[in-house]
């Protein structure tokens, strides 16, 4: 699994953004997102950037977002998280 793999749809709140979830089998979820300049969200589509939340098996989400997040990062994140 790495960043190309991940489906993205329309973010359903964002106008113009884009979002993608995955779930590993160890049950950590990881949710991709970014939009347009100034769209609120911490990634901007037209630099290839991405904001990132990770969640626990539990549900609950890490402290907090990773923003700005390259594919690079991201897939790296994403082999981290299969390790767990």
């Amino acid at each position: 699994m790495n960043f190309s793999s991940l489906t993205f749809e329309n973010h359903p709140v964002v106008k113009g953004g884009t979002r993608a979830e995955y779930t590993f089998r160890n049950y950590w979820t990881i949710s991709v997102a970014a939009g347009p300049k100034d769209s609120g969200v911490h990634g901007d589509i037209e630099h290839d950037t991405f904001e990132v939340a990770i969640f626990r098996q539990n549900g609950k989400m890490l402290e907090d977002t990773l923003n700005w997040q390259t594919p690079v990062q991201i897939t790296t994140m994403m082999h981290l998280i299969r390790m767990l």
